[in-house]
């Protein structure tokens, strides 16, 4: 298909290119053979009258004129996936949909394991595939590369429609039988304890909620153990004296499991509110509304119950 002298799925093997950075990952990307993946190059490069990229240090490095129209080649690629490719009326029962999302550890437990059983009540064929924070969230909704993401209101992204789901607030967490601790934890207590904390946010500079109230009030805790992910951290208390401070919608799910028990902060930390957001463009997409219509409606429910439903100690 030409359009003013250019086939238009040279445009698909140009977003490829510019987003892979490498011939080998975009012919790998678009199930092409190599040859026929530079014969495309060649193809852009006669009808741009530009190189399209050089190699450096065995790095793929667009020309000017690449970077240029990386941009407008993938918002033209996702416009025409939302307006003219997705189809008008979604079946969820024989739907074979399949939805990529960002989401954490602490919302697939509290809330996608309930989202997952009801959306395979009603639409079995469909899949779901979760994928770990990173640096590129921005990107990825910008480019439509992920469905939905799920985050803190803290750190939602610009120019991207949004939802509020359900409110927590924050605990601390050691195992049931830490000497150290008994019903409650005071301040001197909680700062002489060793803590586990969890990578939070997409990069190691990211600052936890708990460490943002500790700054604030000039103390500085002692972290001994960092874990890949909040469900890790609690289980990393188990037979130790440690101490942690997490999610208490998670921590109670946990304590159902887990030798744990959850006592009062000695310091306030604030609250916060978990969020739903997805790529504009497909803001009329029938399927995601679907799936973000369950999502809003078991959120609502987690919502009116009280974030620590076992009580502090």
């Amino acid at each position: 298909m030409r359009f003013e002298g250019l086939d238009l799925n040279l445009l698909v093997a140009l977003d490829a290119i510019l987003d892979e950075r490498s011939v080998k990952g975009a012919s790998q990307r678009l199930h092409l053979s190599q040859p026929a993946m530079s014969s495309a190059v060649n193809r852009l490069r006669r009808y741009f009258n530009d190189e399209i990229y050089t190699v450096s240090q065995r790095k793929l490095v667009p020309t000017p004129l690449a970077q240029s129209l990386e941009g407008p080649t993938r918002d033209i690629l996702l416009r025409i996936r939302a307006n003219l490719i997705s189809t008008p009326k979604f079946e969820p029962q024989h739907s074979k949909r399949r939805f990529r999302m960002v989401v954490s550890d602490y919302a697939t437990t509290v809330l996608m394991t309930s989202v997952m059983r009801r959306v395979y009540e009603a639409a079995p064929h469909i899949s779901m595939e979760f994928l770990p924070f990173n640096d590129r969230i921005g990107d990825q909704l910008q480019r439509g590369d992920v469905d939905l993401v799920i985050l803190p209101d803290t750190i939602l992204v610009d120019g991207h429609p949004h939802q509020s789901l359900f409110g927590d607030e924050f605990c601390c967490v050691a195992w049931s039988g830490n000497r150290k601790i008994g019903r409650s934890v005071s301040l001197s207590r909680y700062l002489e304890l060793g803590h586990v904390t969890a990578q939070f946010g997409p990069s190691p500079g990211s600052i936890s909620f708990e460490e943002e109230a500790l700054e604030k009030l000039g103390y500085k805790r002692r972290v001994e153990l960092i874990a890949p992910n909040f469900t890790t951290m609690a289980i990393m208390l188990i037979g130790t004296d440690r101490i942690a401070t997490m999610h208490s919608r998670l921590a109670t799910v946990l304590t159902r499991h887990f030798p744990l028990k959850i006592l009062r902060p000695p310091i306030r930390i604030s609250g916060f509110r978990e969020c739903l957001q997805w790529p504009a463009l497909f803001h009329l997409d029938p399927a995601l509304a679907w799936l973000r219509q369950i999502i809003t409606e078991i959120s609502s429910e987690i919502d009116r119950a009280p974030a620590n439903k076992m009580g502090f100690e």
